[in-house]
């Protein structure tokens, strides 16, 4: 049996708070920034925030991975993505009655769901070329399938960046070399972190109604769902 209330999706918010906010509409918006304010700050920016602070040199491949997470989850927001994944995308259909009940109608979701339209690739290449994103990533802009495979991949699949891309501690955040392309992983994060604060400023100064929140509403019912 589903369970409206449970588990915690961020400190004090459980799943069933998020829902009767996401219900209860255009009143809610800001408690609903918020939310995404505290999950997103406390499970993944605070993490970085310490990794960065201890200025440990080999904390680079941490701090990357979690900032290639926040990415992805970014931009599923931005395009209304429930997940990036094809296979997972058709399981999300296949949910037993009473999970896919909490979701409207009008958020079911149906296939078929194209690797062409779906994957973390395309997410990561909207995610550096969408212009919003331009004031923090501008250097990366059309690099976000090489970013994709020598960061995001390398890093999640061998536990290494690939590719000649380096992730250094020093330098500016995006620098090519002969060699290859280096990466400042503290002011990387910074501007990413910057990001997803643009992103919750966008939130709070667009209508309830417009494309970008009915983008965040069919992430966020999906994303309390299946938690």
């Amino acid at each position: 049996m589903f369970q409206i209330d449970g588990p915690l999706l961020a400190m004090n918010w459980p799943r069933g708070k998020v829902l009767r906010y996401l219900r209860t509409g255009q009143g809610q918006k800001m408690q609903i920034t918020y939310f995404l304010c505290e999950r997103y700050e406390e499970r993944f920016f605070g993490p970085i925030g310490c990794l960065i602070g201890s200025k440990t040199q080999g904390f680079g491949f941490a701090v990357m991975s979690l900032c290639c997470l926040m990415i992805e989850t970014i931009e599923c927001y931005r395009l209304g993505w429930p997940a990036s994944s094809p296979a997972e995308l058709k399981k999300l259909t296949k949910l037993s009655d009473d999970i896919l009940s909490i979701v409207p109608p009008s958020y079911r979701l149906v296939g078929p769901f194209s690797p062409k339209k779906f994957s973390s690739e395309i997410a990561f290449k909207s995610f550096f070329d969408a212009p919003e994103h331009h004031t923090y990533f501008r250097e990366f802009a059309g690099k976000g399938g090489d970013f994709y495979n020598a960061v995001r991949c390398g890093l999640l699949h061998q536990a290494q960046t690939k590719k000649g891309w380096r992730i250094r501690m020093s330098g500016n955040c995006y620098q090519e070399f002969a060699w290859g392309i280096s990466i400042n992983r503290d002011q990387f994060a910074q501007s990413l972190y910057n990001c997803f604060r643009g992103f919750l400023k966008e939130l709070e100064d667009t209508d309830w109604n417009q494309p970008l929140w009915q983008s965040v509403w069919k992430k966020l019912w999906w994303l309390a769902v299946t938690s």
